[in-house]
């Protein structure tokens, strides 16, 4: 099966992102969204940076729609939007009576199962697939690519062909809460936050110290504030109760608390940083409200990278043996996704002693320093 028309089903930052590269790539591009305002933005930003390339030309290859029916033709739907499941149900119950015998749908599965997704939808479950395009779309090189026991293979070899084809590496995950890249995130951030409930380090510290150590682009709290702290923490919920509430995916209550504040990261302004046209110009003055020990007790940089990806790597494993992925796919993903450059059982390789859990002093046990 060859993918020639794409239709994309919101004009989000996702939606907007994904229509331009297909665009980029010679495909025909329809991209539909509820709101007429959202679209016509969309639209703009796509026509503005074609135009700045010098490749306005294949604007005549993309259509902003409002109608579904519209869509009648593609070779593949993308949804694209963030939706709750009432409106996935409705969303996907109107696009059912458009879709052709052969139409791919793939479904936005990055933190939900996607079983769960078919189930409240009602989508043909043989050519229902996943996508998690991670953010930013137009840089990250990474897609996951989420099969069922009831998809059927030729319609995820066409999704696979059609990433390659736009420049994207997609890795194939079994279905899961999470799939890998949101479901080892898990671990990388809240070890890092108990690390902060402990006194351990400020947040600049903690990030300071995770990047020396894995020569990463960003720590824990520059990618929670990026990703958003409302979304990652509806992520940790979501995952910690899909696996039975296991005790060390608890969702953090000093972050949900800064969510509650509405600090939600670098697109409120402030998150465990304060943000002034998008660069970190402080940390959060609320912090030590929050946190009772907040940066008393000085730590090294190994043990705080220790800390971090110990977990990380307790997590993989686990994911591996549940789905049966295998360490080179887990090794690529987080590496495309984070930034990395070698993945958690990489690490664990070369610093292994480093990683060696430790035995729990009782000084670290009291509740004061």
């Amino acid at each position: 099966m060859d993918i020639q028309a794409v239709g994309i089903m919101g004009a989000n930052t996702t939606g907007a992102g994904a229509a331009e590269i297909f665009l980029k790539h010679g495909f025909q591009v329809r991209l539909y969204d509820d709101f007429k305002d959202s679209l016509n933005i969309a639209l703009a930003k796509i026509s503005w940076s074609l135009r700045k390339e010098g490749k306005g030309e294949l604007l005549s290859n993309i259509e902003g729609i409002q109608d579904m029916a519209k869509f009648k033709g593609a070779d593949i739907i993308i949804e694209a939007a963030s939706k709750s499941p009432e409106e996935r149900r409705v969303y996907f119950s109107k696009l059912k009576g458009h879709l052709e015998p052969n139409c791919v749908v793939a479904a936005r599965c990055a933190v939900q199962p996607l079983k769960e997704i078919i189930s409240y939808t009602d989508l043909p479950v043989e050519r229902t697939l996943g996508l998690h395009f991670v953010k930013p779309v137009r840089s990250n090189a990474l897609v996951e690519v989420v099969r069922t026991d009831g998809t059927k293979d030729e319609y995820i070899e066409a999704a696979v062909n059609l990433l390659r084809k736009i420049g994207k590496t997609p890795i194939l995950v079994k279905d899961n809460p999470g799939q890998i890249v949101e479901r080892l995130i898990r671990p990388f951030s809240l070890g890092a936050l108990r690390l902060l409930d402990a006194g351990k380090g400020n947040p600049h510290e903690i990030d300071a110290a995770f990047k020396e150590m894995a020569q990463a682009p960003a720590g824990p709290f520059e990618a929670a504030d990026f990703a958003g702290l409302d979304s990652d923490y509806k992520a940790s919920e979501i995952i910690y109760e899909a696996l039975g509430r296991p005790e060390r995916l608890t969702p953090s209550a000093t972050q949900l608390r800064l969510v509650q504040y509405g600090q939600l990261g670098r697109k409120s302004t402030i998150g465990f940083y304060i943000y002034e046209d998008g660069r970190i110009v402080g940390e959060n003055p609320v912090l030590p409200n929050l946190v009772k020990y907040l940066g008393l007790k000085k730590i090294s940089k190994e043990e705080i990278f220790a800390e971090i990806m110990r977990p990380v790597v307790e997590e993989a494993r686990l994911l591996a043996s549940e789905i049966m992925v295998s360490e080179y796919d887990v090794e690529t993903a987080m590496k495309l996704a984070m930034g990395w450059p070698k993945g958690p059982f990489a690490y664990n390789r070369e610093m292994g002693e480093l990683l060696q859990k430790k035995t729990v002093s009782e000084f670290d046990k009291l509740d004061t320093f």
